[in-house]
Protein backbone atom coordinates (compact mmCIF):
# COMPACT_ATOMS: atom_id res chain seq x y z
CA UNK A 1 0.00 0.00 0.00
CA UNK A 2 1.87 3.17 -0.98
CA UNK A 3 2.17 5.77 1.73
CA UNK A 4 0.41 8.73 1.73
CA UNK A 5 2.47 12.42 1.46
CA UNK A 6 1.84 14.77 4.22
CA UNK A 7 0.63 18.24 3.31
CA UNK A 8 0.24 21.45 4.98
CA UNK A 9 -2.63 23.67 4.67
CA UNK A 10 -2.24 27.73 4.35
CA UNK A 11 -5.69 29.59 5.08
CA UNK A 12 -5.89 32.81 4.45
CA UNK A 13 -8.82 34.77 5.94
CA UNK A 14 -9.22 38.19 4.78
CA UNK A 15 -11.38 40.98 6.93
CA UNK A 16 -13.84 42.18 3.94
CA UNK A 17 -16.83 39.38 3.25
CA UNK A 18 -15.11 37.71 0.33
CA UNK A 19 -14.78 33.77 1.07
CA UNK A 20 -11.65 32.88 2.44
CA UNK A 21 -8.85 31.26 0.57
CA UNK A 22 -6.69 27.76 1.44
CA UNK A 23 -3.90 26.67 -0.01
CA UNK A 24 -2.03 22.94 0.22
CA UNK A 25 1.36 22.78 -0.15
CA UNK A 26 3.37 18.99 -0.11
CA UNK A 27 6.18 18.57 2.58
CA UNK A 28 8.55 18.00 -0.86
CA UNK A 29 7.44 21.03 -2.51
CA UNK A 30 8.05 23.36 0.99
CA UNK A 31 11.38 21.80 0.66
CA UNK A 32 11.71 22.84 -2.92
CA UNK A 33 10.91 26.63 -2.11
CA UNK A 34 13.17 26.62 1.00
CA UNK A 35 15.90 25.44 -1.68
CA UNK A 36 14.82 28.32 -3.77
CA UNK A 37 15.04 30.78 -1.67
CA UNK A 38 18.42 30.00 -0.06
CA UNK A 39 19.60 30.52 -3.82
CA UNK A 40 17.66 33.48 -4.30
CA UNK A 41 19.23 35.04 -0.96
CA UNK A 42 22.64 33.86 -2.17
CA UNK A 43 22.36 35.46 -5.27
CA UNK A 44 21.21 38.86 -3.79
CA UNK A 45 24.23 38.74 -0.87
CA UNK A 46 26.40 37.99 -4.02
CA UNK A 47 25.34 40.99 -6.02
CA UNK A 48 25.34 42.89 -2.82
CA UNK A 49 29.23 42.62 -2.22
CA UNK A 50 30.40 43.27 -6.00
CA UNK A 51 28.01 46.08 -5.97
CA UNK A 52 29.80 46.94 -2.30
CA UNK A 53 33.10 46.24 -3.86
CA UNK A 54 32.28 48.38 -6.87
CA UNK A 55 31.10 51.63 -4.89
CA UNK A 56 34.41 51.15 -2.67
CA UNK A 57 36.92 50.91 -5.61
CA UNK A 58 34.90 54.01 -7.15
CA UNK A 59 35.14 55.79 -3.69
CA UNK A 60 38.90 54.89 -3.99
CA UNK A 61 39.58 56.44 -7.65
CA UNK A 62 37.54 59.85 -6.61
CA UNK A 63 40.34 59.72 -3.52
CA UNK A 64 42.67 59.18 -6.15
CA UNK A 65 41.77 62.07 -8.64
CA UNK A 66 41.31 64.87 -5.67
CA UNK A 67 44.83 63.89 -4.55
CA UNK A 68 46.13 64.05 -8.08
CA UNK A 69 44.45 67.42 -8.11
CA UNK A 70 46.37 67.99 -4.88
CA UNK A 71 49.49 67.30 -6.25
CA UNK A 72 49.24 69.06 -9.86
CA UNK A 73 48.55 72.02 -7.87
CA UNK A 74 51.30 71.85 -5.46
CA UNK A 75 53.59 71.50 -8.85
CA UNK A 76 52.04 74.25 -10.14
CA UNK A 77 53.02 76.62 -6.97
CA UNK A 78 56.51 75.09 -7.33
CA UNK A 79 56.81 75.91 -11.26
CA UNK A 80 56.07 79.48 -10.21
CA UNK A 81 58.23 79.95 -7.41
CA UNK A 82 60.76 78.43 -9.68
CA UNK A 83 60.02 81.65 -12.40
CA UNK A 84 60.04 83.42 -9.73
CA UNK A 85 63.41 82.67 -8.29
CA UNK A 86 64.98 82.77 -12.02
CA UNK A 87 63.60 86.24 -12.40
CA UNK A 88 64.99 87.24 -9.20
CA UNK A 89 68.32 85.55 -10.15
CA UNK A 90 67.73 88.03 -13.23
CA UNK A 91 67.05 91.03 -11.23
CA UNK A 92 70.40 90.14 -9.32
CA UNK A 93 72.77 89.93 -12.19
CA UNK A 94 71.65 93.52 -13.38
CA UNK A 95 72.39 94.59 -9.96
CA UNK A 96 76.08 93.36 -9.65
CA UNK A 97 76.43 94.41 -13.74
CA UNK A 98 75.65 98.25 -12.77
CA UNK A 99 77.78 98.02 -9.50
CA UNK A 100 80.91 96.47 -11.13
CA UNK A 101 80.14 93.58 -8.12
CA UNK A 102 80.74 90.57 -10.48
CA UNK A 103 81.89 87.77 -8.33
CA UNK A 104 83.28 87.67 -4.47
CA UNK A 105 86.93 88.48 -4.06
CA UNK A 106 88.72 85.91 -2.79
CA UNK A 107 91.67 86.56 -0.35
CA UNK A 108 94.58 88.46 -1.53
CA UNK A 109 98.00 87.93 -1.16
CA UNK A 110 99.91 90.50 0.83
CA UNK A 111 101.38 91.99 -2.70
CA UNK A 112 97.96 92.05 -4.17
CA UNK A 113 96.97 93.84 -0.99
CA UNK A 114 99.94 96.42 -1.51
CA UNK A 115 99.46 96.48 -5.06
CA UNK A 116 95.65 97.36 -4.97
CA UNK A 117 97.06 100.16 -2.23
CA UNK A 118 99.67 101.60 -4.41
CA UNK A 119 99.01 105.63 -6.03
CA UNK A 120 97.99 104.80 -9.64
CA UNK A 121 101.16 104.88 -11.65
CA UNK A 122 103.14 103.63 -9.45
CA UNK A 123 106.25 101.16 -9.98
CA UNK A 124 105.86 97.47 -9.71
CA UNK A 125 107.57 95.63 -6.39
CA UNK A 126 111.47 95.53 -7.02
CA UNK A 127 112.21 92.36 -8.97
CA UNK A 128 109.05 91.82 -10.33
CA UNK A 129 109.94 92.95 -13.42
CA UNK A 130 112.72 91.27 -14.85
CA UNK A 131 114.99 93.08 -17.04
CA UNK A 132 114.30 93.34 -20.55
CA UNK A 133 114.42 95.60 -23.81
CA UNK A 134 111.79 97.76 -25.10
CA UNK A 135 110.63 95.60 -27.89
CA UNK A 136 110.08 92.67 -25.53
CA UNK A 137 108.83 94.04 -22.01
CA UNK A 138 105.95 92.36 -20.12
CA UNK A 139 103.02 93.71 -20.47
CA UNK A 140 101.86 96.10 -17.80
CA UNK A 141 98.52 97.63 -18.76
CA UNK A 142 95.86 96.82 -16.78
CA UNK A 143 93.41 95.44 -19.74
CA UNK A 144 90.36 96.93 -18.10
CA UNK A 145 88.57 99.01 -15.56
CA UNK A 146 87.18 97.79 -12.28
CA UNK A 147 88.55 96.10 -8.94
CA UNK A 148 90.28 92.36 -8.83
CA UNK A 149 87.20 89.81 -7.69
CA UNK A 150 89.55 87.04 -7.41
CA UNK A 151 93.20 86.47 -7.70
CA UNK A 152 95.31 83.74 -8.92
CA UNK A 153 96.00 80.56 -7.43
CA UNK A 154 97.14 77.00 -7.90
CA UNK A 155 93.33 76.40 -9.71
CA UNK A 156 92.77 79.80 -11.26
CA UNK A 157 95.47 80.68 -13.28
CA UNK A 158 94.80 84.66 -14.34
CA UNK A 159 92.78 87.21 -12.23
CA UNK A 160 89.28 88.25 -12.99
CA UNK A 161 88.34 91.49 -12.94
CA UNK A 162 84.57 92.61 -12.34
CA UNK A 163 83.95 95.16 -14.88
CA UNK A 164 80.09 96.46 -15.93
CA UNK A 165 79.34 94.76 -19.41
CA UNK A 166 79.95 96.56 -22.62
CA UNK A 167 83.25 98.09 -21.03
CA UNK A 168 86.63 98.18 -23.39
CA UNK A 169 89.03 95.44 -22.93
CA UNK A 170 92.23 96.90 -24.41
CA UNK A 171 95.58 94.95 -24.94
CA UNK A 172 98.13 94.78 -22.48
CA UNK A 173 100.87 95.35 -24.62
CA UNK A 174 101.62 95.33 -28.50
CA UNK A 175 101.09 91.66 -29.74
CA UNK A 176 100.05 89.41 -32.37
CA UNK A 177 96.65 88.06 -32.12
CA UNK A 178 97.74 84.34 -31.96
CA UNK A 179 93.60 83.18 -31.31
CA UNK A 180 90.17 84.46 -31.45
CA UNK A 181 87.17 82.10 -30.89
CA UNK A 182 84.92 80.15 -28.80
CA UNK A 183 86.48 78.27 -25.65
CA UNK A 184 83.97 76.23 -23.74
CA UNK A 185 84.50 77.82 -20.13
CA UNK A 186 86.16 81.27 -20.93
CA UNK A 187 83.50 82.10 -23.92
CA UNK A 188 84.88 84.30 -26.29
CA UNK A 189 89.00 84.26 -25.71
CA UNK A 190 91.74 85.52 -27.19
CA UNK A 191 95.10 85.38 -26.94
CA UNK A 192 98.24 87.88 -27.56
CA UNK A 193 101.67 86.96 -28.37
CA UNK A 194 104.02 89.49 -27.23
CA UNK A 195 107.53 88.62 -28.38
CA UNK A 196 109.07 85.68 -27.63
CA UNK A 197 108.64 85.26 -23.58
CA UNK A 198 105.19 86.90 -23.00
CA UNK A 199 101.44 85.76 -23.59
CA UNK A 200 98.33 87.22 -22.56
CA UNK A 201 94.55 85.73 -22.50
CA UNK A 202 91.41 87.41 -22.52
CA UNK A 203 88.10 85.24 -21.47
CA UNK A 204 84.73 85.97 -20.92
CA UNK A 205 84.39 88.38 -23.34
CA UNK A 206 80.74 89.89 -24.95
CA UNK A 207 82.19 90.73 -28.43
CA UNK A 208 85.53 90.29 -30.19
CA UNK A 209 86.82 92.90 -32.22
CA UNK A 210 90.35 91.63 -33.41
CA UNK A 211 90.78 88.69 -35.74
CA UNK A 212 93.45 86.22 -35.26
CA UNK A 213 96.85 87.42 -37.01
CA UNK A 214 96.32 91.42 -36.08
CA UNK A 215 98.75 93.34 -35.07
CA UNK A 216 97.85 95.26 -32.08
CA UNK A 217 99.17 98.11 -30.10
CA UNK A 218 99.60 99.10 -26.66
CA UNK A 219 95.82 99.99 -24.99
CA UNK A 220 94.33 99.11 -28.14
CA UNK A 221 90.08 97.98 -27.43
CA UNK A 222 89.95 94.93 -28.80
CA UNK A 223 87.23 93.60 -27.24
CA UNK A 224 84.34 94.36 -25.05
CA UNK A 225 83.75 93.14 -21.32
CA UNK A 226 80.75 89.98 -21.29
CA UNK A 227 79.95 87.20 -19.67
CA UNK A 228 80.15 84.26 -21.91
CA UNK A 229 81.35 80.60 -21.31
CA UNK A 230 80.86 79.74 -17.11
CA UNK A 231 80.60 82.84 -15.65
CA UNK A 232 79.05 84.02 -12.42
CA UNK A 233 77.83 88.17 -14.08
CA UNK A 234 80.09 90.04 -16.49
CA UNK A 235 83.97 90.45 -15.82
CA UNK A 236 87.13 89.76 -17.84
CA UNK A 237 89.51 86.84 -16.85
CA UNK A 238 93.20 87.70 -17.55
CA UNK A 239 95.90 85.71 -17.73
CA UNK A 240 99.52 86.59 -18.16
CA UNK A 241 102.30 83.96 -19.33
CA UNK A 242 106.02 84.29 -19.06
CA UNK A 243 107.69 81.37 -20.90
CA UNK A 244 104.75 79.40 -20.77
CA UNK A 245 104.36 79.81 -17.08
CA UNK A 246 101.38 81.77 -15.11
CA UNK A 247 102.47 84.55 -13.48
CA UNK A 248 100.50 87.18 -11.18
CA UNK A 249 99.85 89.95 -13.79
CA UNK A 250 98.98 92.61 -10.88
CA UNK A 251 102.75 92.62 -10.12
CA UNK A 252 103.21 94.17 -13.48
CA UNK A 253 100.64 96.48 -13.58
CA UNK A 254 101.50 100.34 -13.90
CA UNK A 255 98.16 101.71 -14.36
CA UNK A 256 96.08 100.70 -10.93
Amino acid sequence: MQKRERHVSIIVVPHHKAGQYSLNLSYSSLRWLGILAAVLLLFIAVLAANYGRIFWRAGQYELMRKRQAEMEAEFAKLGALKAEISRMQGVEGKVRAMLQTGRQPDTLSVVQISTAAAPAFAAPPPGAIPADTAHNRPPSLKPAKGWVSAGISAEHRGVDIAAREGEPVMAAEDGVVTFVGWDSYFGHKIEIAHGARYTTMYGHNGKLLVRAGDRVRRGQIIALVGSTGTSSGPHLHYELRIDGKPVDPANYWINR
